[in-house]
């Protein structure tokens, strides 16, 4: 499915194979955080009446997958129309306002936005590995704690987005300049698609 063309040095390959990995070891670590007395899940979208649904994780797992492959695809597809002085300063790029992606404005910062997107989902279920690991050692939960509270004033539905939302869109800034480097690498290898 991916061409040398666009698979450059194997990096869609590798992102993709790290989102299994580590959703594997978010799911693993989540069974293990459960056996802990008093714990429960808190994402609404995989607990049924009979608690939590390993099936239903991996589904959640699956439609993430098929996000990071479209976001890694847009981003490969389109690395030549990025703009060169947003991959020098791809923190600027946030300040590029644009209504569709693929319009003028908005195809000279949005490869870098979904490559760095791609790689948050990567990194995120990392964070909840580890929030799952640390559940299990000590009973502590950093994200689970502030989902119950604003759960607690609102729905856990908004507990869960609100706190997963700001994880996620706090790692895709984060790992921006990682996005950049990594189209420049796709660029200066002329592994991307010139049609347009």
């Amino acid at each position: 499915m991916e061409s040398s063309r666009h698979a450059p040095f194997g990096v869609p390959s590798r992102i993709r194979r790290g989102y299994v990995a580590a959703s594997s070891a978010d799911l693993a670590s989540t069974s293990l955080g459960l056996r802990r007395e008093g714990v429960s899940e808190n994402s609404v979208f995989v607990v049924t009446g009979e608690g939590y649904s390993d099936s239903r994780a991996w589904l959640i797992t699956d439609l993430g997958g098929l996000v990071l492959v479209g976001c890694v695809w847009f981003a490969a597809r389109n690395a030549h129309r990025v703009d060169e002085r947003w991959l020098r300063r791809p923190f600027r790029s946030l300040g590029v306002v644009y209504f569709s992606p693929w319009s003028n404005m908005g195809i000279a910062v949005t490869p870098i936005h979904a490559l760095s997107l791609a790689l948050a989902l990567v990194a995120l279920r990392l964070v909840a590995a580890a929030n799952n690991l640390l559940v299990y050692a000590s009973g502590i939960s950093p994200m689970g704690t502030p989902m119950k509270v604003i759960g607690a004033e609102t729905s856990p539905l908004a507990g869960f987005a609100v706190v997963g939302f700001a994880c996620l869109v706090t790692l895709a800034v984060v790992l921006l300049p990682a996005a950049s480097r990594i189209i420049r690498s796709w660029r200066a290898s002329g592994h991307t698609d010139d049609a347009t």
